[in-house]
């Protein structure tokens, strides 16, 4: 017994033969932007993190520069000498209260 080959499935094979073509080659506009997209600028890199020795100098900006306020100031840039290799180099909650204490004293402003 042979088999003959169903008519429909040639048909389809030689329709879909026909219909293959090969890809254009990619234009020169289209390499340009290929490149172009290669070479786009990367994100930048977050810098260091903020350590606790570094939070009394972001502070000092919330304190003014008027002369009744220097005692303040003076604190908080004392505050910010430290060795930041010591585990908890800054007291926190003696910083904010250096400046809890210059708002209540008139010194306060927005950074």
């Amino acid at each position: 017994m042979t088999k003959r080959p169903s008519v429909v499935g040639v048909l389809a094979l030689v329709m879909l033969a026909a219909c293959s073509k090969p890809a254009p080659a990619p234009s020169a506009e289209d390499q340009e932007k290929d490149v172009a997209a290669a070479v786009a600028p990367q994100p930048e890199t977050p810098g260091p993190s903020m350590g606790p020795a570094d939070y009394p100098t972001k502070l000092l900006p919330m304190i003014d520069t008027a002369p009744q306020c220097e005692p303040f100031r003076a604190e908080l840039e004392e505050a910010a000498r430290v060795q930041s290799s010591d585990p908890l180099p800054v007291d926190m909650n003696k910083v904010n209260e250096i400046v809890a204490r210059a708002h209540a004293a008139g010194c306060g402003r927005k950074p």
